[in-house]
């Protein structure tokens, strides 16, 4: 079973992009290294094609290289917080029916290889200066919703959960910056990919 991540930073985590296998260190490679515990006997291959930095629109534009050339059994695609970011980065505004018809192209061409799709929605969390990615953001996921709704798609709600989470605890446990998640947060994205993968495998 092939299994691609797609994605941004948060996806990336810092991998090595000479070796197409690298998983970087993040949630992708926790994740591959539980699965592969929980499932000794199964053959997996993991794939991370997170970049950097990117918005809906570049994931689209590298869409057929990595996700369709790849012919993958399943695809986590988490991405949407650089669609907010870059409005207060650069001044590069991405309206919401934008975001809604990348996404859903995206989505499109990915649910055509005949792949499992779940999707994973991005979060800001309560630091620095992440608090006025809120209306802009909560926007955003509400489209993912609806598209994940109208598709029948599961949905890993990152932004809900860790809000929650961090209600009590200190939001510094499970990220750096308010986007970037610790190792802390990577175990707990890796908990909840596993969670929806063993409803698939």
């Amino acid at each position: 079973m092939k299994i691609l991540f797609f994605g941004d930073s948060i996806t990336e985590s810092g991998r090595n992009f000479d070796e197409p296998s690298d998983l970087g260190s993040g949630y992708v490679k926790i994740a591959a290294g539980k699965l592969r515990l929980l499932y000794p006997e199964a053959e997996f291959a993991i794939v991370n094609r997170g970049v950097g930095g990117n918005k809906t629109a570049d994931l689209l534009a590298r869409v057929e290289r990595d996700v369709v050339a790849e012919a993958p059994d399943v695809v986590f695609l988490q991405v949407g917080v650089n669609d907010v970011w870059c409005r207060f980065s650069h001044g590069e505004i991405i309206t919401v029916e934008q975001f809604r018809d990348n996404y859903t192209a995206l989505v499109q061409k990915i649910m055509a290889t005949g792949a499992k799709l779940v999707l994973v929605l991005p979060f800001a969390l309560r630091m620095e200066d992440k608090q006025r990615f809120r209306p802009y953001l909560a926007a955003f996921n509400e489209v993912i919703r609806t598209i994940a709704a109208e598709e029948k798609l599961p949905v890993i709600p990152l932004d809900e959960i860790f809000t929650g989470l961090t209600q009590d605890i200190d939001p510094a446990q499970f990220t750096t910056d308010g986007v970037h998640p610790t190792h802390r947060g990577c175990r707990y994205i890796a908990d909840l990919v596993i969670k929806e993968l063993k409803k698939i495998i």
